[in-house]
């Protein structure tokens, strides 16, 4: 899958501005930027801020898997219908409050780091 630099695929040099912001967000995570044909990317971190990063030549960011791949292994125009694949990062776990913490006691110490 040779392609062709500019058309198959975009080749940036440079992370251009784009449209995109954080806050127009619904979750935070990591999302495709459109505007690059999904060669640049951005992190929104929890508390609202932004960094932008872009994928080496010949890749795009997957917003299936969050990571930059080869161009023909990314459906770059799918990327905003899976933005919502951010909800699941920041979840905490629901805790049963009735089920009963592990007790770590001496002997159990003992046992782990004497035998």
């Amino acid at each position: 899958f040779a392609g062709r630099p500019g058309t198959d695929y975009p080749i940036l040099a440079a992370v251009p501005y784009t449209n995109f912001y954080c806050d127009e967000q619904e979750y935070p995570g990591f999302f495709a930027d459109m505007e690059t044909r999904c060669q640049g990317w951005h992190y929104c971190d929890i508390d609202g801020r932004q960094a932008t990063f872009l994928c080496p030549n010949g890749t795009q960011f997957s917003q299936a898997v969050f990571v930059c791949d080869w161009w023909f292994n990314v459906r770059c125009d799918l990327s905003p219908r899976l933005y919502a694949i951010n909800a699941r990062l920041y979840q905490r776990p629901k805790v049963n409050p009735t089920r009963k913490h592990r007790v770590i006691t001496k002997q159990l110490v003992e046992d782990i780091f004497n035998k």
